[in-house]
């Protein structure tokens, strides 16, 4: 029996079930949203997002752990009512070409760079290895008093789930098009997913972790493309970046 199913039958445990802001926002997106109740810790809210990906796999869903802190359901709100409607805005999304994320990346890699070496160089953005980084193996920022939503999004890819969930498109963040271009780049370079999502931060997983030091300082370059402040206001450096991209399950972004 799944962690899920378990919150479901002890009433003494941290329970999924359905409350006003579950029953808000699966209104807004148009999918089975439960609210994630009680106290949960890091490994419990993993353990609960892998049960509900393999769940997920046999009934044709994707979860997605939505954290309910600042704007987030005025952002999708907005999106939707900006481009139409929640309908004509998926179909729109899910009907566009978005096979631009490697690109995407390189234009905005090469942008930011333009940026930096204004005031310093390559050695300054590059830096060195941080040594006994410790990986990341659960999600960031979850275990706290922050609401949390489970969503079941019923896509057949992970990319698409920002059709039903579009919380980018505002300062540096990318618009959904642009963000679903990556998301599918990196799902099919790095079998990478996004998981958690809250009105400023993406949080993906990958069942496998990159494991060579120089494949992670080239996801590090495109992490700094994708989310600058994963190094200008985060790691600091592309390669204590990278230190922390070794061998970790999640990879964080954050916009300001």
């Amino acid at each position: 029996m799944g962690l899920f199913s378990k919150l479901l039958g002890n009433k003494e445990q941290p329970q999924v079930q359905p409350n006003d802001n579950a029953k808000q926002i699966a209104e807004l997106i148009g999918c089975e949203c439960k609210n994630i109740s009680g106290f949960l810790n890091s490994d419990s809210i993993m353990k609960l997002y892998k049960d509900e990906s393999e769940k997920g796999q046999r009934e044709g869903y994707i979860p997605i752990i939505l954290v309910l802190n600042g704007h987030l359901l005025e952002m999708i709100q907005c999106n939707y009512k900006d481009n139409g409607g929640a309908e004509i805005y998926r179909s729109k999304m899910l009907s566009a070409d978005i096979s631009h994320g490697e690109s995407f990346l390189k234009q905005r890699f090469d942008e930011n760079m333009e940026m930096f070496d204004e005031d310093f160089g390559d050695d300054d953005i590059y830096g060195e290895y941080t040594d006994g980084v410790t990986p990341a193996l659960n999600f960031l920022s979850t275990d706290n008093n922050e609401k949390l939503i489970l969503a079941r999004i019923p896509a057949n890819k992970p990319w698409e789930v920002f059709a039903w969930i579009p919380f980018g498109g505002w300062n540096e963040c990318p618009d959904t098009e642009d963000m679903m271009a990556v998301c599918k780049y990196w799902h099919e370079k790095y079998k990478a997913v996004p998981a958690v999502i809250s009105s400023d931060e993406l949080q993906m997983f990958l069942s496998a972790p990159i494991k060579s030091i120089d494949e992670a300082l080239k996801a590090a370059e495109e992490h700094y493309a994708f989310c600058n402040d994963t190094v200008d206001q985060g790691a600091g450096t592309l390669k204590a970046l990278a230190s922390t991209l070794k061998d970790s399950n999640v990879w964080y972004f954050w916009w300001d």
